[in-house]
C-alpha cells in the first residue's frame, strides 16, 4: 500500500507578538459613474479608510463624446462639468460616516486612460468602485473594470445595492470578516489590512482554508485502493490546513482579535467561499487577488474573480506590491519544495 507524507504548506515563522503591520495610512479612491453609486457604498469606503488611517476621495471621469463625433461645445461641456461637480459634492455631503466630508475630483477624457493615469500616481492607495447588478447577475462597468485593472495596492469592490441590518447609519460596522488562505505567502498578504479593519470595528476574523481536491488519487477508478488513497490524501490536506490555520490564528491572536478558523473539504474553493459567506453571515471579505496560481497578465485569479461575481458583500482585493511579499508578520513563510508563483500581480 502506498504511503503518503504530509502535504507541503508553508509554516508560519514565530516572530515577536508586537510585529508592526507594514503599511501606512491608505486613502480610498472611489471612482463613480452616473449610475452605480449609493450613499451606503460610500459609507463602506469610509469605514475602510478610517480603519487604515486614511480618507475618502470621490472621483468621476467626465467622458468625451463617443467616437469623437464632432467638436465639443465648450458651453455645454462647462454645464456638464458643473453638474458632475455638484453631484460629487452632494454625495460627499450626504454620505456621512466621518467628521470631514470626502474630497472630490473630476477628471476629463477617456474613462479607462484617465483612471489608469491617475492611479499610476497613487499606487499605495486603495482604488474602489461599485458593481452593478442586472438580470444576469453582477457585472463591471467600464469604470469598475478600469479600477480592477489598475496597479493599486488593493481594490475595493462594493455592490451598488449593499445593505445591512441598520437604517440611517453614518458608519458601516463589520461584524465578521472573512480571510481566505491557501497556504501561499501571496494569500497571506491580505492579513495586515484584514487585521486593521477588524481591530477598528472589533469584528471577528474568520480564517478559511479550502482543502484541494485529491485529484489524481482517484485515477485508478473505483477500486478499493483508489478510494482509500483518495480519502487518505483528503484527510492529509485537512490536517495540514488545520495546523496551518491554527498557526496563523496564534499570531493574529496577539492583536487582541476574536479569531475563528473554518476548514472546508469540498475541493472547490470558489463555491466553498460563497457558501461560507452565507452560512457564517460574513459581511466583509479581504483576500489576495492571487494565491498559489497567480499570473502577472490577469487582474485577478479564478477564485477572486468568482467571488466578485457572486458575493453580495464588499470585497477588498489585496495585491503583492511589485512582486514582493512585504515585511509583515507572515511574509517570510516558506516551505521546502513549494514553488512560489513567478512574476508580479
Amino acid at each position: 500500500m502506498m504511503t503518503l507524507s504530509q502535504p507541503d504548506i508553508p509554516a508560519v515563522e514565530d516572530r515577536t507578538s508586537n510585529a508592526k503591520l507594514s503599511f501606512g495610512p491608505s486613502d480610498v479612491l472611489v471612482f463613480i459613474d452616473e449610475r452605480n453609486v449609493s450613499d451606503a457604498g460610500i459609507q463602506h469606503a469610509q469605514t475602510v479608510a478610517q480603519a487604515l488611517g486614511g480618507s475618502v476621495e470621490l472621483l468621476q471621469v467626465l467622458c468625451e463624446p463617443p467616437n469623437g463625433d464632432g467638436p465639443i461645445d465648450p458651453v455645454g461641456w462647462d454645464i456638464k462639468k458643473q453638474q458632475a461637480l455638484n453631484r460629487l459634492n452632494s454625495l460627499s455631503a450626504t454620505s456621512g460616516g466621518g467628521e470631514t466630508p470626502c474630497r472630490v475630483r473630476l477628471l476629463e477624457g477617456k474613462c479607462s486612460s484617465q483612471i489608469e493615469s491617475f492611479l499610476d500616481r497613487r499606487t499605495e492607495d486603495i482604488a474602489a468602485s461599485m458593481r452593478s447588478r442586472d438580470e444576469g447577475g453582477w457585472h463591471l462597468s467600464e469604470t469598475a473594470w478600469a479600477v480592477l485593472m489598475s496597479k493599486s495596492a488593493a481594490v475595493l469592490m462594493i455592490p451598488e445595492d449593499t445593505t445591512d441590518d441598520t437604517t440611517e447609519v453614518s458608519h458601516r460596522h463589520y461584524r465578521r470578516i472573512l480571510v481566505p488562505l491557501d497556504g501561499s505567502p501571496r494569500a497571506e498578504m491580505a492579513l495586515p489590512m484584514a487585521i486593521k479593519i477588524a481591530q477598528a470595528d472589533r469584528a471577528e476574523l474568520i480564517l478559511c482554508y479550502v482543502a484541494p481536491d485529491p485529484g489524481l488519487a482517484g485515477i485508478a477508478g473505483d477500486s478499493h485502493e483508489a478510494a482509500h488513497l483518495h480519502a487518505q490524501v483528503r484527510d492529509l490536506h485537512i490536517k495540514a490546513g488545520k495546523t496551518y490555520l491554527e498557526r496563523i490564528k496564534k499570531r493574529v491572536g496577539h492583536n487582541g482579535l476574536e479569531t475563528l478558523v473554518n476548514i472546508s473539504d469540498s475541493g472547490d474553493a470558489r463555491r466553498s467561499l460563497i457558501d461560507i459567506m452565507s452560512r457564517e453571515k460574513i459581511d466583509f471579505v479581504v483576500m489576495a487577488t492571487h494565491g498559489h496560481s497567480g499570473h502577472s497578465d490577469v487582474p485577478t485569479g479564478d477564485v477572486a474573480r468568482f467571488v466578485l461575481e457572486k458575493a453580495n458583500i464588499p470585497v477588498l482585493l489585496v495585491r503583492s506590491r511589485n512582486g514582493h511579499l512585504g515585511n509583515h508578520t507572515f511574509a517570510r513563510a516558506s516551505s521546502k519544495g513549494v514553488r512560489k508563483p513567478a512574476g508580479n500581480d
